[in-house]
């Protein structure tokens, strides 16, 4: 089943552009390296390294934000910069990646969910057949190296000119299936279009930060636990949000108005913030919260993690977690890409949030039920009307077909439980009753609600008086899709501007003042007890009634499929 396909459709097509710039956000740009500010950090002074005069903002492009996660911090929580006398300038024009992959199953999702939408036949033996035989042939990326926890901070020039830290902050996490992804998607994730929406001054301040991939950031199991830190990943982004609140005042944010935003592994991170540690430690360092489309692959156990992990050592010829952290570099980097191309089943890139005890005492859906989370957050959350097509084999035609996907994705789910699914929940009616024609659109309906929708439904029915919900229903509405409305900036291609103008508007609202307006200024209205959603079409945006405020998703919030 799944999980992540944002920007997997496009990180075939994406990586070769990797050497087109320098800077992913900058352009038309004049000023001398004299005339750009320098920020002192204690550990680096750090120039930016541009001036956007058109946009009137300076980039701040690959500001570390942590110690090297190598040699004995490899698969470990991560660790601040260490303090520094001499004042180093360094303007970040040395990009880093994360090391990452994606299951060969994306180029085939990518493929057929072309050819769903549009009506046609997919031959998925065919498809099958002409798959690389190894990523490697499908990218490469010079810039990647475990060295790549960075970040970059986009200030409006007035920011510096004013001398007042007063400014809004907007904290963007990238998604990509927790196994691919990077800070500024190669040059997509282009602030330009949501800074304009800010109607020039005083604006807001952007920051994006690089999170670690695939194995290197979501080993799980006991054995990580005794010796590492299980879900590294969600680290990373805590330390980059603790980071905002030490340092973003030297740019001219307000570390007291910070709203994070993600978009599928992005969103479903941030999901997990809100609930980490049980609700009970230190609350996250935001105050509002952005969610489109939050998704992850529940795993209620740590059998899959712990299978994962056995699988990775079986493929190194390694039988320790101290010797998995001695491997050379580069070795690892190859496994972890092979492991994910290779092995991931249909759906899924293999990595991603596990249950560890602490950051993640349970699923996100039950800490919401219980009242386990950070309860003094604002939230906008969203979903996509067909969210299910790219994490859905096409070969589901039969209900074995449909058993034998759970027994995959789900191995220690019971036949007892697996029956009332297929029986209760999703029965194989196919008269539109239950939402679907056939066995595919079954399978797809159960995937959508399980790992994506029904995610939005657990935070705006938990946090519904601070809660505002959308609903993106441009055909075809496909997982990820959103996101090119989000940082359209004009230039951006098969986007209905219309929606991306009162997109852009609503988050420009929500993050100035935590109230999501549209370019009229007419506001989304609040989720509450009536289950509102605003509705995002070509035609106009209405309110619905939410209709994830269903059995379905009460039931799989309980997590009874363990």
């Amino acid at each position: 089943m799944l999980f992540g396909y944002l920007n997997l459709i496009s990180l075939a097509t994406w990586l070769p552009l990797l050497s087109l710039i320098w800077c992913a956000y900058s352009t038309n740009t004049t000023a001398t390296n004299l005339s750009l500010p320098v920020v002192d950090l204690g550990y680096e002074c750090h120039q930016a390294i541009s001036l956007n005069e058109t946009g009137g903002y300076f980039n701040f492009s690959n500001i570390r934000y942590s110690e090297p996660p190598t040699g004995n911090l490899r698969f470990r929580a991560p660790v601040e910069p260490s303090s520094q006398d001499e004042c180093l300038i360094t303007n970040g024009s040395e990009g880093r990646v994360c090391p990452q992959s994606a299951g060969n199953w994306s180029i085939i999702a990518r493929e057929f969910a072309q050819s769903y939408v549009a009506g046609l036949p997919f031959n998925y033996d065919l498809a099958i057949s002409l798959l690389p035989d190894s990523p490697a042939a499908v990218s490469s990326d010079g810039r990647t190296t475990e060295d790549c926890l960075f970040l970059d901070v986009i200030a409006p020039q007035s920011s510096f000119n004013r001398n007042v830290s007063d400014l809004p902050v907007l904290i963007w996490v990238y998604g990509g299936g927790y196994s691919s992804g990077e800070k500024t998607g190669n040059g997509k994730f282009n602030p330009a279009g949501l800074l304009a929406a800010s109607g020039g001054e005083p604006g807001f301040i952007f920051v994006a930060m690089n999170y670690r991939l695939g194995a290197f950031g979501w080993l799980g199991g006991d054995e990580v636990g005794a010796d590492g830190t299980v879900n590294s990943a969600l680290y990373d982004q805590r330390l980059a949000f603790q980071w905002v609140q030490k340092y973003i005042h030297l740019f001219g944010g307000d570390k007291d108005r910070v709203t994070v935003m993600g978009a599928s592994a992005g969103a479903g991170s941030i999901m997990h913030h809100i609930t980490s540690f049980g609700g009970a430690k230190e609350a996250p360092a935001f105050n509002q919260a952005i969610m489109f489309s939050p998704a992850f692959a529940p795993a209620p156990t740590d059998y899959i993690p712990t299978m994962t992990l056995d699988d990775l050592m079986q493929m190194l010829n390694v039988s320790s977690l101290d010797e998995l952290r001695s491997l050379p570099s580069d070795t690892l980097i190859a496994a972890n890409a092979l492991q994910i191309y290779s092995h991931a089943p249909y759906g899924n890139n293999m990595y991603g949030p596990s249950l560890d005890g602490s950051f993640v005492q349970a699923l996100p859906g039950q800490l919401l039920a219980n009242g386990s989370f950070h309860k003094n957050i604002s939230i906008m959350v969203s979903h996509n009307t067909l969210e299910g097509l790219t994490f859905t084999r096409p070969t589901i035609k039969t209900s074995e077909d449909y058993l034998n996907m759970f027994r995959h994705s789900l191995p220690t789910i019971s036949n007892e439980t697996l029956s009332f699914i297929s029986d209760t929940l999703y029965p194989a009616v196919f008269d539109r009753t239950y939402g679907y024609k056939d066995q595919f659109q079954r399978a797809l309906a159960t995937v959508q609600d399980l790992a994506i929708i029904c995610n939005t439904r657990y935070l705006a029915d938990a946090m519904s008086d601070r809660a505002y919900g959308v609903q993106f229903a441009v055909p075809p509405g496909i997982h990820g899709q959103e996101t090119s409305y989000v940082f359209q900036n004009g230039l951006t291609s098969g986007v209905t501007t219309s929606v991306a103008d009162s997109l852009q508007s609503y988050i420009v609202g929500f993050v100035m003042n935590s109230v999501p307006t549209d370019v009229d200024g007419s506001p989304i209205p609040l989720y509450g007890p009536a289950a509102q959603l605003m509705r995002m079409a070509p035609s106009g945006s209405s309110v619905i009634s939410d209709d994830t405020a269903n059995a379905r998703c009460s039931w799989w919030q309980q997590g009874l499929y363990a």
